[in-house]
């Protein structure tokens, strides 16, 4: 079995796919490295992988490749620009999905001024969201670690150094997409209850609340939201509400992935105020 179908398998199994039978989490520990020339191509939802490509890959890199690969180990890719074609329309697809399903809930809000990225990767959603939603002149922060191993569960334990990101690299593919008014809080040099002030929307895909359950980092994010903030969490689809979240008003959305092309999974929207209809 190759290295991404066992990945699929893995994650699929756990959040209620393949056999839809839970199984404990999984941590997947890889090292950083080049894919090999035979890389596997990620199979993609063809809609919205063929959508406006808004977020830009730049030229793959030794250092981008490694980068990328340790966040997402379905990208087993080399520096050929075949293979920028594909992560392009991954990232894009991906956060189309997103935004497709929470399209209605910004038009019911007003635009965010402050906002927190938590585990951004190489800034898809960054990028993405700026552009599409009129985030230019907004105040944007991330929280990302440069990390050397990916310690991936689904809705697992709180690992201090879970975070397997690159804050160089990010910052390149940021600069080359023309972002440049995000703030980057180092997760090496502070605790996610460190980061100074509250914020309009909080949000993290693919990290807090889907490999690392919300419940071990609730209690670090309410006081960085306001009454009217708005936090959004990607989650299996065998999340339920746990006993912090009594309070708080919630709605969880399903969305399409693009990748595996035929999943389904959550978002959770969570404020101290009701949600907007």
């Amino acid at each position: 079995m190759s290295r991404l179908s066992r990945l699929v398998r893995t994650v699929g199994n756990a959040v209620g796919f393949g056999d839809r039978q839970r199984t404990p989490p999984t941590v997947i520990d890889e090292p950083t490295g080049r894919g090999a020339p035979d890389c596997e191509v990620p199979e993609l939802d063809s809609r919205l992988s063929g959508m406006e490509r808004v977020f830009r890959a730049p030229p793959l890199t030794p250092e981008l490749v490694a980068a990328i690969k340790l966040i997402s180990p379905h990208c087993d890719f080399t520096d050929s620009e075949k293979y920028r074609d594909i992560w392009e329309a991954d990232q894009n697809g991906a956060c189309w999905g997103e935004y497709e399903a929470l399209a209605p809930l910004f038009r019911a809000l007003p635009r965010p001024q402050r906002i927190l990225e938590i585990g951004p990767g190489m800034g898809r959603s960054l990028v993405f969201f700026s552009k599409k939603l009129g985030w230019e002149n907004c105040d944007l922060n991330a929280f990302e670690g440069t990390g050397t191993s990916t310690k991936y569960t689904i809705l697992g334990p709180r690992f201090e150094d879970s975070f397997c990101g690159n804050i160089p690299v990010l910052r390149s593919v940021l600069e080359y997409n023309g972002v440049r008014n995000v703030n980057i809080f180092d997760a090496s040099q502070m605790r996610l209850g460190q980061v100074p002030g509250q914020f309009d929307l909080i949000y993290s895909f693919y990290c807090i609340g889907f490999h690392w359950s919300l419940a071990h980092f609730l209690a670090d994010l309410l006081p960085r939201m306001h009454e009217r903030s708005i936090a959004l969490f990607t989650v299996p689809q065998e999340f339920q509400p746990f006993p912090a979240m009594q309070g708080l008003h919630h709605r969880i959305i399903e969305w399409k992935t693009a990748w595996p092309k035929d999943w389904w999974l959550k978002l959770l929207v969570l404020s101290k105020s009701p949600l907007p209809k």
